[in-house]
C-alpha cells in the first residue's frame, strides 16, 4: 500500500506543477539565473571552535553536546545545502554524514520499476530515511541532461497515510521548510505560511493536493481534504516519477 500510495503522489505531482507554473510563469521568466554554488559534503555543519589558551581556558560542561549545524531545510531546489542536479554520491554521502546510514537504498534500477513509478532516463535510485526519500536519475530531466546522474527530486510522507500525523522523528529529525511546514500539518498551517500564493484543488488521480511556488521551485502534495483542517500527508520538489 505505501508503494502505491508513492506512485498515486508522484503521478498527481505533475498535475500539481502544471497549475502551479501556469500562475507563476510570469515571475519565473522575470528571476535570475540559478545560483552555481556548489554544495557542501557536511550540509552547513559549524566546524569546532578554535582552542582556548592554556592560561584561560575553562572546562566545558559535560552536558552540552558538541554544535550539530543549523536544520536540513526542505526546499524546492532540493535538500539542505544540495540543490537538485548535485552529484549523487554527494547528497547520500551528505545526508548520511548527518543523519546516519539510511533505512533503504534501491541501487541503480531500471528506471521504470521503482517503487515511485517510472522515472525518467534508464536508471533511477531512490534512497530513503524513513518517510523521507531522495532520488536520483541519468534521464532527462528540468535538473539535469541525459546521460548524467544526477539528483532529481525529493518526496517527504506520513509514517502512516491511512492516519496522518505530525512526524516524531527518529533515525533523523523530523523536517520542515524554512517557514515551519511539515507533513501532518494542516491545511490552515500551509494558509497561514504561503498566504495566495497557496492552491488548494482536487483532480485526479491523486485526489485534495495542494502546490505552491516558493523562492526557490514548486513545492506540492497530497492532503486528505482541502479544507482548513485537512492534513498534509505528501510534499515533493522537484519532477517526481510516475507523471504522463
Amino acid at each position: 500500500m505505501a508503494a502505491l500510495a508513492l506512485i498515486v503522489a508522484f503521478g498527481a505531482g505533475a498535475v500539481a506543477l502544471v497549475r502551479v507554473a501556469d500562475r507563476q510563469n510570469a515571475d519565473r521568466a522575470a528571476k535570475g539565473a540559478e545560483s552555481t554554488t556548489e554544495p557542501s559534503a557536511g550540509l552547513d555543519r559549524r566546524p569546532a571552535p578554535p582552542p582556548r589558551s592554556a592560561t584561560t581556558a575553562k572546562a566545558a560542561p559535560a552536558t552540552v553536546p558538541p554544535g550539530e549545524g543549523p536544520p536540513v531545510v526542505l526546499k524546492g531546489d532540493g535538500i539542505g545545502a544540495f540543490i537538485f542536479g548535485a552529484n549523487p554520491d554527494q547528497v547520500i554521502a551528505g545526508l548520511t554524514l548527518r543523519w546516519g546510514p539510511p533505512d533503504g537504498d534501491t541501487g541503480w534500477v531500471p528506471a521504470g520499476t521503482t517503487a515511485y513509478g517510472a522515472c525518467p532516463g534508464n536508471v533511477a535510485r531512490a534512497v530513503n530515511w524513513r518517510g523521507f526519500a531522495v532520488l536520483f536519475s541519468d534521464g532527462a530531466t528540468p535538473r539535469g541532461p541525459a546521460g548524467v546522474r544526477h539528483f532529481f527530486t525529493w518526496e517527504y510522507q506520513v509514517d502512516d497515510p491511512t492516519h496522518p500525523g505530525p512526524d516524531k522523528g527518529g533515525n533523523r529529525p523530523a523536517l520542515k521548510t524554512a517557514n515551519g511546514v511539515s507533513v501532518g500539518v494542516t491545511v490552515a498551517t500551509l494558509q497561514k505560511a504561503w498566504g495566495q500564493a497557496l492552491e488548494l484543488f482536487d483532480e485526479p488521480p491523486g485526489g485534495p493536493q495542494f502546490g505552491v511556488e516558493t523562492a526557490e521551485g514548486a513545492l506540492y502534495g497530497s492532503l486528505t481534504g482541502l479544507a482548513a483542517s485537512g492534513i498534509v500527508k505528501t510534499i515533493v520538489a522537484g519532477g517526481g516519477c510516475g507523471g504522463d
